[in-house]
């Protein structure tokens, strides 16, 4: 069956039209749909990314957190639990996601969560064609991928505040 997703206005509202995911019209009409990412700390404050796969469609080979578009039906804390174990064969309680914010990018409206839960990266299975590596990196290891270029576009700027004053909360 061929996901679809709900568009959603400027403003982030649904506009009761649904289309196939990646339809053109998305990106040609300006329209957009609503995207899912949560960043994952640790216990010793660092932040898991994934290094996006060399046959993804859009940014392949950069780093980025865990999320993805929610499909028809879906929830936003649903897209988180499904990309996870999809991507990276972990399992999230959505319960534990903490809402940090949503903003828009592009032709997506993201919903970010946060969630603190050690992983034991070594008994991930990665999805190959989506993901190619994952490791635990600090703020500042993410904030030099950014400035490099070395990670996904439209992301850390909406949250690295947000980021930041988790990790010090945490101390």
């Amino acid at each position: 069956m061929v996901e679809q997703w709900e568009i959603l206005d400027n403003n982030g509202n649904p506009t009761g039209e649904i289309v196939e995911k990646y339809d053109q019209k998305v990106f040609d009409m300006g329209l957009y749909h609503l995207g899912s990412d949560v960043w994952i700390i640790n216990n010793e404050n660092k932040i898991l990314i994934q290094k996006r796969s060399e046959q993804k469609r859009l940014e392949p080979n950069v780093w980025a957190m865990t999320g993805g578009s929610v499909i028809l039906g879906e929830e936003s804390k649903e897209t988180i639990v499904r990309e996870a174990k999809e991507e990276l064969d972990i399992d999230i309680n959505p319960n534990e996601l903490k809402f940090m914010t949503r903003f828009k990018t592009g032709n997506v409206w993201i919903d970010t969560y946060i969630l603190k839960h050690d992983y034991d990266i070594s008994k991930m299975k990665f999805q190959e064609d989506e993901v190619s590596d994952a490791k635990w990196a600090t703020w500042e290891e993410i904030n030099t991928l950014v400035k490099r270029g070395e990670f996904i576009k439209h992301r850390w700027e909406f949250v690295n505040k947000f980021l930041k004053d988790e990790l010090e909360e945490t101390k």
